[in-house]
């Protein structure tokens, strides 16, 4: 009895609650092809859900409204009359709320409240935390001097992208906003991205193959060049820290920072905003404070 005891072998903490057909070694080529397919649905699930709203503002308008009008103006016209920021909201809400519940069942069976808890325990600790707010930051500065640097190659592709989120009201401060940008869609798209998709890859590939792929699918999840672009770089390093914990904790945690760094930067003046030092040296200084508080441990540190 004592050398059966002995001889069990423990499994990781993100191995213990996937089922065992997602353990089996199957063709990665046809698990990058699903992964691909499942990141397309919750994109679909969005635009499904938001067809209501543009169908019923577009009938809201009367009937000879449209006459004369070109696709583009008819399209122009009906954008015009919905909130942008509200149908975002309804739209990463249903996504969120789906994503959730496959993430759960699918990956999670038996990781109760217990589990949970234990999750919490080992992860929301000061150095940790402490530790993602300071990459959080440097990450936010790289993304700023990336896109400076799309904007010297390409200044009409920053114009377009600045126009988008200022119709898409990304750039107000209010709650919906910040409910949404801060809490909705990092749960949404960490339980998507790191949550389904990383977690089949991983178990295909080699890590590292899967943190790259996986990164690759979040930038492409946003739809437009600029933004895919830094969300690539973002997406890198919470496939990394998921893959870290083998949990999407503190993925949530970091990505919830990222966003909200948006906002409490708007607050302070434009010439700390615009100061050319601070791009450079923020970055370099909190990305040592990262990686002496949370950078420097080890993968296989687990508790």
């Amino acid at each position: 009895m004592n050398k059966m005891e002995n001889n069990t072998k423990i499994q990781p903490e993100e191995e213990r609650y996937v089922p065992q057909e997602y353990r089996e070694n199957k063709n990665p080529v046809v698990e990058i092809l699903i992964c691909f397919l499942i990141m397309l649905l919750f994109l679909a699930i969005q635009v499904v859900v938001a067809i209501p709203f543009v169908v019923i503002v577009a009938m809201s308008k009367g009937p000879g409204f449209y006459d004369g009008l070109s696709a583009d103006e008819m399209i122009s016209a009906i954008m015009s009359s919905i909130d942008t920021m509200t149908l975002s909201f309804v739209t990463t809400l249903v996504s969120l709320i789906v994503a959730v519940i496959w993430y759960r069942m699918a990956y999670c069976k038996g990781y109760g409240m217990n589990e949970l808890k234990q999750s919490c325990r080992r992860i929301i600790r000061p150095d940790i935390i402490a530790g993602l707010f300071f990459a959080a930051i440097a990450l936010y500065f790289i993304t700023i001097l990336v896109v400076g640097l799309i904007s010297a190659v390409s200044p009409k592709v920053v114009e377009d992208y600045n126009e988008l989120m200022e119709d898409a009201g990304i750039n107000d401060i209010n709650t919906v906003v910040i409910l949404m940008t801060v809490v909705l869609a990092p749960i949404n798209e960490e339980c998507i991205m790191r949550g389904i998709i990383l977690t089949r890859l991983k178990r295909k590939m080699a890590p590292v193959a899967a943190i790259v792929l996986s990164a690759v699918y979040f930038g492409v999840f946003h739809l437009n060049l600029v933004q895919g672009i830094y969300a690539g770089i973002m997406g890198l390093f919470m496939a990394y820290i998921a893959y870290k914990y083998g949990s999407i904790i503190p993925s949530i945690i970091f990505h919830a920072m990222f966003n909200g760094l948006n906002y409490l930067l708007m607050l302070l003046p434009a010439s700390i905003q615009e100061n050319g030092f601070l791009l450079f040296a923020v970055p370099v200084v909190s990305g040592f404070a990262w990686y002496f508080l949370e950078g420097r441990k080890k993968l296989s540190e687990k508790g």
